[in-house]
């Protein structure tokens, strides 16, 4: 590729300091990228951690120490809850970054990633894709899909019409600016099982998603594992939007 675009690393996080450092350094250690990373750390208002500092201060300045890293920034949302932090983190995201990559504070990256081939699918070949999932693919009900050759080996473009209500997941995924904004901002004040619940049924969140069959097995070797022992799903927000 010419010109590398910037890519947006999104460290959602809440309470986890210890696992999310933990989650930050793997990425950032074992992942490689040619272009420049932007590290963004989203906080719903962790409490200072043990020695004062605060939570997404800290974790800035780790992913700051990295010479990949050409900027570290960070939010508070005020536990207005998950929905809120996603929409704050993009809005500053969206200033300089094409691709973007949400993860959890409890998705820990256990093998070397190359993401060159995935930020070429999504920024440069024209493919119908908009967001390459690297999580899991777990599925309850039908989910469709068809094969793609790409530069990074065989893609499951899944069918948005499948009635599996999970084409697209909360887990750790890379996305496109666009297809952020198409989809629109996140539902707030909910918990988080419930805010990802209501965003994977968007007509707009189902549309261009692939799964990369080549680089992650769906039942085994998982490119990304859960390591969280604490799950925040049900928690409900108690921050108020500020005025």
């Amino acid at each position: 590729m010419a010109s590398w675009p910037t890519l947006g690393v999104m460290l959602l996080t809440y309470k986890r300091y210890e696992v999310a450092e933990r989650c930050l350094r793997a990425l950032l250690e074992k992942a490689r990228y040619s272009g420049p990373l932007w590290v963004h750390i989203a906080d719903d208002g962790s409490p200072p951690v043990d020695h004062g500092c605060e939570q997404a201060e800290e974790l800035r300045l780790i992913a700051g120490g990295y010479p990949q890293v050409a900027q570290a920034t960070s939010s508070n949302s005020g536990q207005r809850g998950y929905g809120a932090s996603f929409n704050l983190a993009t809005q500053r995201l969206h200033l300089g970054c094409e691709v973007i990559m949400p993860m959890e504070d409890d998705w820990e990256l256990q093998r070397p990633l190359d993401l060159d081939p995935l930020v070429v699918i999504l920024h440069d070949t024209g493919l119908p894709i908009d967001v390459i999932r690297l999580g899991y693919l777990g599925f309850t009900q039908e989910l469709r899909g068809q094969f793609l050759h790409t530069e990074a080996g065989v893609m499951a473009l899944l069918d948005p019409a499948s009635t599996e209500p999970h084409v697209a997941a909360g887990h750790v995924r890379l996305e496109t600016r666009e297809y952020e904004r198409r989809v629109g901002a996140w539902p707030e004040g909910l918990p988080a099982g419930r805010t990802e619940w209501e965003w994977c049924r968007r007509a707009e969140a189902r549309e261009g998603v692939a799964f990369p069959l080549d680089l992650i097995h769906p039942a085994r070797d998982p490119l990304f594992a859960h390591i969280g022992a604490e799950r925040l799903n049900e928690h409900q927000p108690t921050g108020v939007a500020d005025a």
